[in-house]
């Protein structure tokens, strides 16, 4: 008898239905268990539908017929498996992570079907849950974001970080959680845009810390903890962390482009505008549809409006990273809130 759960990812409603408990732990891992609600869904509110089935070995996944999609792209993500992502109008979506999962969805008629090969449900969640989840999101105007977030408590606001991956947002965030500033997330969240105030809500994922950032943050490895074979990486879960609500929604006061470290003191320059938006283009724009009025279109809108608005600084973090909450508030301080 299949099993169905409700997951409220305001204002998305993600209903699963499946006979292996396997993709509700990919789910519920993922978020750290967030999230998870009861039905009935309420009157009014968005619902994506999802059918999820369990294959015994690659051979038993579906065969896609490539002709109603007109954008094929493909990609390997670290500590991921080669994937494509099939594009369609006006919302057709299959979403191929080889020897592993096929996964394809309708956004026109709010659903769709994941077959994955048993025991595999944890790469289908890192690699095909999240970019769904994330255009699904994105048609309600809250779009995925690479970046790190603090709160700021004495406002109520948040401070954007952003960077590459090894920039140093997780060790920035951990520093400043520690000092004061709780962790909103330390990899990734979703940006929404009223007017031209940008508001970001953080995406409660466990932290993946390096063992050089745990060695910066002693206090980190008195938390539990486990190891990513062979990565020199420990996944410490949200829960564990001095976080704030991951359901709440905290205005955007300030964006820090993280640059190479400093060996001498921490280093804030004011960023040009201009300057900023090309690099959240590149880190944050994910291309779904075929034009400007789609989901890539409507984020870079947002993007725009957020840089334009929103007070921009390159920081490069000194050797003492005790130092840091107090270096930020000081430059946060001759800015408006």
């Amino acid at each position: 008898m299949p099993t169905v759960r409700h997951y409220e990812l305001q204002p998305l409603f993600l209903e699963v239905e499946s006979t292996d408990e396997g993709v509700f732990r990919a789910i519920e891992g993922l978020f750290d268990g967030f999230f998870t609600t009861a039905p009935p869904v309420p009157e009014g509110a968005v619902l994506f539908r999802l059918t999820a089935r369990t294959v015994s070995a690659a051979y038993e996944l579906p065969l896609i017929d490539t002709t109603p999609y007109a954008v094929n792209i493909s990609n390997t993500p670290p500590g991921g498996v080669p994937s494509r992502l099939l594009t369609g109008e006006p919302g057709l979506r299959a979403i191929l992570l080889q020897d592993v999962a096929v996964t394809r969805y309708d956004l026109a008629q709010g659903g769709g079907e994941a077959f994955v090969v048993n025991g595999r449900w944890d790469m289908w969640g890192f690699q095909t849950l999240i970019p769904m989840l994330s255009e699904l999101l994105a048609l309600q105007g809250l779009f995925l974001l690479h970046s790190g977030a603090s709160l700021l408590p004495d406002s109520g606001d948040c401070i954007l970080f952003f960077g590459a991956s090894g920039a140093g947002k997780t060790t920035s965030v951990q520093a400043l959680a520690q000092q004061g500033l709780p962790l909103v997330c330390d990899d990734a969240g979703f940006l929404s845009v009223i007017g031209s105030q940008g508001l970001f809500r953080g995406l409660p994922r466990a932290s993946k810390v390096h063992r050089h950032t745990l060695k910066l943050l002693p206090h980190l490895r008195k938390l539990p903890r486990s190891p990513i074979p062979g990565g020199g990486e420990f996944i410490i879960g949200f829960r564990s962390l001095p976080t704030v609500d991951p359901c709440r929604t905290y205005p955007v006061r300030a964006m820090f482009l993280l640059e190479p470290r400093d060996s001498v003191a921490h280093r804030i320059t004011p960023h040009d505008p201009l300057a900023v938006l090309p690099q959240l283009r590149q880190g944050n724009l994910r291309v779904m549809e075929p034009s400007a009025a789609g989901s890539a279109g409507s984020m870079f809108r947002a993007l725009g409006t957020l840089c334009r608005h929103t007070p921009g600084f390159a920081l490069s973090v000194g050797p003492s990273l005790s130092t840091l909450k107090a270096a930020l508030l000081t430059v946060l301080d001759t800015v408006s809130p």
